[in-house]
């Protein structure tokens, strides 16, 4: 079974600082993937630690699609965004309706599982999206979206 982690953050303040994710895919042959972007633009009134969970299930699920995947099991340890994909909470934040619409659908394409974790079991991915964070800071990266492959 492929597993995915996602986590997003947005630092120094939310809203408004430096919004960035990571994710890793663990894939049924030992192998993992781990990624990094920014969600937003940086110190925009859109860069939210919200903004940035969801672009980085989006990210993760584009890449489980490109790789083949079926039925995945997510992992993310936002309870916002796993409820919200799991239809338990409604969308409130304009900002996040179009986010939710695209994960959505690409959430039922691959016929995941979308699961909420303690930050313990989420780690790496929260790893990751500090790793993004500080290159974003460095002005390295720059570029708002999901890593090209």
């Amino acid at each position: 079974m492929v597993v995915g982690y996602f986590d997003g953050l947005c630092e120094p303040r939310n809203p408004g600082g430096i919004a960035t994710y990571g994710y890793v895919i663990y894939l049924d042959d030992g192998r993992a993937i781990r990624r990094y972007g920014l969600a937003e633009k940086p110190f925009s009134p859109n860069s939210t630690n919200n903004v940035a969970e969801y672009t980085g299930v989006i990210c993760l699920m584009e890449e489980m699609i490109s790789l083949g995947v079926r039925s995945p099991v997510i992992k993310g340890d936002s309870q916002l965004v796993v409820r919200q994909l799991n239809g338990e909470y409604k969308v409130k934040a304009k900002r996040i309706l179009p986010l939710y619409e695209r994960a959505v659908r690409l959430k039922e394409k691959l016929n995941a599982t979308v699961t909420w974790v303690p930050r313990e079991e989420n780690k790496e991915a929260d790893e990751l999206s500090r790793v993004a964070y500080e290159l974003v800071r460095k002005n390295v990266l720059r570029e708002v979206g999901c890593p090209k492959v």
